[in-house]
């Protein structure tokens, strides 16, 4: 984003680049931050069986909620979940 805080930095998107930043070491975060990214960037870095079906939950929300902040927390809600998923069984 124009003038954010975090941004693109080489080939990492901004949210890998905020876990850099602030030195989280956290597999499940890895986990999420490698779909982001593959959403983000649409390289298939990473290609995780997840990131087809979590791209497609965005979308859906982003076409039926048109309120920012209802996006934030519906998309809050489904990345909270993801992490809990990754965090209790480490998925590939």
């Amino acid at each position: 984003m124009f003038k954010a805080e975090f941004t693109h930095e080489g080939d990492k998107c901004s949210f890998e680049v905020l876990l850099e930043r602030i030195g989280r070491d956290d597999p499940a975060l890895r986990s999420i931050a490698e779909i982001v990214h593959d959403i983000d960037l649409k390289d298939g870095k990473f290609s995780r069986d997840q990131t087809a079906g979590i791209a497609h939950i965005i979308v859906g929300i982003c076409m039926s909620q048109k309120d920012d902040l209802a996006r934030i927390e519906r998309g809050a809600a489904i990345f909270d979940d993801t992490y809990e998923q990754f965090r209790k069984k480490p998925a590939r």
